[in-house]
């Protein structure tokens, strides 16, 4: 019997050796290869929302509308606040008296009294101020001046109210006890009164008291009466729609199906004279649960999409800007501040962690912001307030 040669049989092995590497090569790639079309398929997912972590999701048809109506007191702040809503198939409507001393975190000016922001900027800044702490969505704001307000209620003859307590003004006692038809003038100074030991409740009651009637008083022709108060009437949607609003509170009234309802505060210590509350969260989300659930937009109750911006370039009401392309996007604007310095080149989205989970949600973010997924980082200094921190550089630009 021949034997098989010792180089042949060498050979062969080296040749199945190297057959063997070539194999785990061609492997190694295509395990790369689909590996990449995995997270490119995710990543892809991140940017247009889908998937199980998706945020902007389609509004419902509303069929609710909301109107913050204030009357600005002569420093330019407001001295009545009320936000009217009214579903008209359902045929509800609802009044939520707002103290004027609430806090809310005004976009791109910082946190201030209700009251106040009105004075800080055009009344478009107190309505997303109050879109922000209740979270909901509000589709106008109306703001009359005292003497305008004053000339509504005289141009409707006046408003029938019972008066609780003697009204004093200076030394004199301008009102007594009892049912009376108001001024313009008494029906502001009765709904702006608080006597010496009352709490503020007691001055919500009374405006509640003059609201009622000054709904129950519009006249047929609510279009000309609103669209003739001149220049101290100033709205921020169109007339009609609020004059929708109005007509359809005027029937629901008459019908006792509007529900007054005081905002739920806490009082807090301001360090001096003046009254400050803070919302409280549970029973506020009750009483929208209640009252507003038609106007909760999308995103609202959604856990971990808040965010808080830093302005870092230093441009003024930069938040407002940031704000307007984060809540359409189904994201919670929590406010916003200056950063530590205004020499940011370009926009950083931060998150709480480097998982997967963390990517998707600044990739979301940084989508809405019109930012490069890039500038989605990794921090552990969030804190608890925001799920998301953006500081803003000179990369962002509120048009685009």
């Amino acid at each position: 019997m021949t034997m098989p040669a010792q180089g042949s049989r060498m050979a062969r092995r080296a040749e199945q050796t190297a057959s063997r590497r070539r194999r785990v090569r061609r492997a190694t790639v295509a395990l790369a290869a689909v590996l990449a079309i995995v997270l490119a398929v995710v990543a892809v997912k991140a940017l247009s929302g889908g998937g199980a972590t998706k945020t902007k999701i389609d509004a419902k048809t509303r069929t609710q509308r909301t109107v913050l109506f204030q009357v600005k007191g002569g420093d330019g702040t407001a001295i009545a606040s009320a936000l009217l809503a009214e579903d008209d198939p359902s045929h509800t409507g609802a009044v939520i008296l707002l103290p004027p001393q609430v806090l809310v975190n005004v976009p791109g000016g910082g946190s201030t009294a209700l009251g106040k922001a009105l004075a800080v900027g055009s009344p478009n800044r107190s309505r997303t101020a109050l879109e922000d702490l209740l979270r909901v969505t509000v589709d106008a704001s109306w703001v009359l001046d005292a003497p305008t307000f004053q000339r509504l209620v005289d141009a409707e003859g006046g408003v029938q109210a019972t008066v609780d307590v003697p009204v004093i003004s200076g030394r004199s006692v301008v009102l007594n006890p009892g049912s009376a038809r108001l001024s313009g003038q008494q029906a502001q100074l009765f709904m702006t009164y608080l006597a010496p030991g009352e709490e503020e409740q007691v001055r919500l009651a009374r405006l509640q008291a003059v609201l009622d009637a000054v709904l129950q008083a519009l006249p047929a022709d609510i279009a000309t009466l609103v669209g003739g108060l001149g220049q101290g009437s100033v709205l921020t949607a169109k007339l009609p729609q609020l004059v929708a609003v109005l007509k359809a509170l005027k029937s629901q009234t008459a019908s006792s199906d509007v529900q007054y309802r005081s905002l739920p505060v806490v009082k807090v210590d301001a360090g001096n004279d003046e009254v400050r509350f803070r919302l409280d969260r549970d029973a506020a989300q009750q009483l929208v649960d209640e009252l507003l659930a038609q106007s909760v937009p999308p995103g609202a109750r959604t856990e971990g999409n808040r965010v808080l911006v830093l302005n870092g370039v230093g441009t003024p009401g930069l938040g407002e800007s940031v704000r307007a392309k984060l809540v359409p996007a189904g994201f919670v604007y929590v406010g916003s501040r200056n950063a530590d310095a205004f020499n940011q080149c370009c926009t950083q989205v931060l998150v709480k962690d480097a998982t997967a989970a963390g990517g998707a949600l600044g990739a979301r973010v940084a989508q809405a912001l019109g930012v490069p997924v890039s500038s989605v980082k990794s921090s552990d200094q969030i804190g608890t307030i925001a799920d998301v921190v953006v500081i803003v550089g000179k990369d962002f630009h509120a048009g685009k």
